[in-house]
């Protein structure tokens, strides 16, 4: 097999998406000498910062204007981390196979959308993912049998530099952001949240806060990052240690971290934490692959819109506070390890024991063998 074994497509305005598959080559899990290219469909909004982001980083791309642009090798994988309606014009190249991996793995009824049809396979975490689908009415069990969904464990979660530590003291809470549209809008970040934090810290005996802001917090509704900020200086009032995560640190955000009361934290570095609160979101995924107690926030009105596997529902009785439920219920973190091997499983069970790069070099070969064999098949009827 080539070295060049795959293409990247992304559709999207939003920067904080293509900082999203910056992180996957940052993590190896797309390999730069594997990569042909990452076609980025043309904004002019936005395209000098993207060339920039790419440029300094060594990630071969094109822009495409119109589809006369694009010129597919045959027997290669095009990967898709994102819906978008011109992924639809994509797929009709049949001389590849699409896959479609997302960015991340939640409940939301966004993560099932009936677009997801389109693809020849879809990565997902593990057997939640697939009863996720099946739940949906997106996919059939005879679907899951011809391999349209494959398990890849926590491939394409996303990373971070969380490690679970009983002994730390040390609760993250990582919102998401209020989505492109209100019935997407997830986020725990409201006129309360600071007293459910408080709560928390006081009934586990936290020590450090650290707080992990999506990038995409306020793009559409800047209203977020107000809140956000009145919760934080409360937070800081009630002298709570508070840490901020932000990629890079300069002298001068610690500065002024300093005169407003919180700390930075580089999200490059190792941080052990006991506890962790996230929304309904990739996020809460990711942590629980790291075997980190992770409590999730919610509204109880809204419960029904997302898409619960029944094991996950079981796990939720446990496991996730409704901010529009004003009862005193006492706070619970349960041991992922009853969910885990549910969140994550493989293909094969040597997958697990593979980086995260010659997981997706498996992948790139499975689906050209599975499309070789079904182009046999039809040529047998």
């Amino acid at each position: 097999m080539s070295n060049k074994i795959y293409y990247i497509y992304i559709d999207t305005k939003i920067l904080g998406a293509v900082k999203q598959l910056l992180n996957y080559f940052e993590s190896d899990v797309f390999n730069y000498d594997a990569c042909i290219a990452v076609y980025v469909k043309y904004y002019k909004e936005n395209s000098e910062i993207i060339s920039q982001i790419f440029d300094d980083n060594n990630i071969p791309y094109r822009f495409i204007r119109r589809y006369s642009d694009i010129s597919f090798e045959d027997r290669k994988v095009v990967f898709y981390l994102f819906n978008a309606q011109s992924n639809c014009r994509m797929v009709a190249f049949r001389n590849v196979s699409h896959v479609f991996i997302t960015h991340g793995e939640s409940n939301k009824k966004s993560s099932v959308k009936p677009i997801t049809r389109i693809y020849d396979h879809v990565v997902t975490s593990g057997q939640v993912g697939i009863d996720r689908y099946l739940k949906a009415g997106i996919f059939s069990k005879y679907d899951i049998e011809e391999n349209k969904v494959i398990r890849l464990g926590n491939t394409f979660v996303g990373q971070n530099n969380y490690h679970h530590d009983k002994n730390s003291s040390t609760l993250l809470y990582a919102p998401t952001w209020e989505g492109g549209v209100p019935d997407e809008n997830f986020s725990s970040i409201n006129d309360g949240i600071d007293r459910l934090l408080l709560k928390v810290v006081k009934d586990k005996s936290i020590k450090r806060l650290i707080i992990q802001n999506h990038p995409n917090l306020g793009h559409r509704d800047n209203r977020y990052n107000v809140t956000f900020n009145k919760a934080l200086i409360k937070l800081i009032k009630q002298g709570v240690n508070v840490y901020m995560v932000k990629k890079t640190v300069s002298m001068r955000d610690r500065v002024q971290a300093f005169r407003k009361g919180f700390k930075y934290v580089s999200s490059s570095k190792p941080v052990n934490v006991s506890h962790a609160i996230t929304d309904i979101s990739a996020m809460e995924v990711q942590l629980l692959v790291k075997n980190i107690p992770t409590l999730v926030l919610a509204n109880k009105h809204r419960y029904k819109e997302l898409v619960i596997p029944h094991k996950m529902d079981s796990h939720y009785s446990n496991t996730m506070i409704y901010l529009d439920n004003k009862d005193n219920k006492s706070i619970r973190f349960d041991s992922p390890n009853t969910i885990l091997s549910y969140i994550e499983s493989y293909e094969e069970d040597s997958l697990k024991q593979l980086s995260f790069k010659q997981r997706v070099e498996w992948l790139c070969r499975f689906v050209n063998e599975h499309k070789v064999s079904q182009a046999k098949l039809r040529e047998s009827i």
